[in-house]
């Protein structure tokens, strides 16, 4: 068992540190400030997951420690939590649009409170383990009805249609931090604890949290490579603000996917922008009739009826 979950783990581990990277490139080209929160967050897990690694396979290097040892172990995991969790959180802020400072700091300084509560007001043993876990998958309840609430108060169809495009990811979300939950309540607080596989070698390493994890690498990273190839075949436009900021990161990939032109591509952007035909003449330097030709083909490509068919489209891929 030992073998197997050596191995296991470096594949984790690997798989944290690829998509970190994978990350990171993605933001070096395109500037999305989404992909950079999600750099430090799998980077944050890799040292996360590696704080457990040693826990797991050097105890004989550290038995003669004993509290003083455990402690430090306990805070290096608030410090990689806290930095995992508050990334993807930030990741989600900047996605909704969320600007309010408090908003983004509040649930980190709940986190790191709680935690260190935990070690501080439960005495030593598995309840205490069990709490103390707790307050990660308290942090992504969190996440999760925050999107929730955001989604029924918000008075935007285009934002709705852009959350509701991932409502697959969110229901698996739930039901992977409620394994999550289930798992450390099976191995930690029945009476005679059940172990579960590999638990009965690492109990305090949660597979659940593990596959909810690689399967955010996967998407983030699918994700990552295909801004990556779409910014190597044309570089960005630039703008200013959110909307023109979500359009651009969106706008090639909506092109690819209706084969539109790149002049289609840049009247579209006008359209999306809620430009009418005289402005983006102007804009662009065209003709009346020649932008005019631009967005009955666009319409016809995409299938929509009209401008705010198309925009409605456009914002379920986003």
């Amino acid at each position: 068992m030992g073998f197997a979950l050596f191995h296991y783990t470096l594949f984790v581990m690997l798989v944290s540190v690829l998509a970190s990277a994978t990350c990171l490139s993605s933001y070096l080209v395109s500037r999305k400030r989404i992909m950079l929160f999600a750099f430090f967050g799998f980077l944050f897990y890799f040292f996360d997951v590696a704080w457990v690694f040693q826990g797991d396979f050097f105890t004989e290097d550290t038995a003669g420690l004993g509290a003083a040892y455990a402690l430090v172990i306990s805070l290096s995991l608030v410090v990689t939590g806290c930095g995992f969790l508050t990334s993807f959180w930030l990741l989600l802020c900047e996605y909704l649009g969320e600007a309010r400072s408090v908003m983004k700091v509040a649930p980190a300084v709940v986190f790191v409170a709680g935690s260190l509560a935990c070690l501080l007001l439960i005495p030593e043993g598995n309840v205490r383990s069990f709490w103390f876990f707790f307050m990660r998958e308290a942090y992504l309840f969190w996440m999760l009805l925050f999107v929730a609430v955001w989604l029924v108060l918000t008075k935007s169809e285009d934002e709705r249609g852009r959350l509701l495009r991932h409502r697959v990811l969110y229901i698996a979300l739930w039901v992977l931090g409620l394994c999550v939950v289930l798992e450390d309540a099976l191995v930690f607080l029945v009476p005679e604890p059940v172990f579960i596989g590999p638990r009965a070698y690492a109990p305090e390493r949660n597979f659940s949290e593990n596959v909810l994890m690689l399967a955010c690498a996967f998407l983030a990273c699918r994700d990552a490579v295909r801004s990556l190839s779409l910014r190597f075949e044309r570089p960005p436009m630039h703008g200013g603000g959110r909307q023109e900021e979500l359009i651009d990161a969106n706008l090639l990939a909506y092109g690819r996917r209706y084969q539109l032109s790149e002049r289609e591509c840049e009247v579209l952007r006008y359209v999306l922008l809620g430009k009418d035909n005289q402005n983006i003449a102007s804009s662009m330097h065209l003709a009346l009739s020649t932008v005019k030709v631009h967005v009955h083909n666009i319409l016809q490509k995409t299938g929509q009826s009209d401008r705010q068919a198309l925009s409605r489209d456009f914002w379920k891929m986003a």
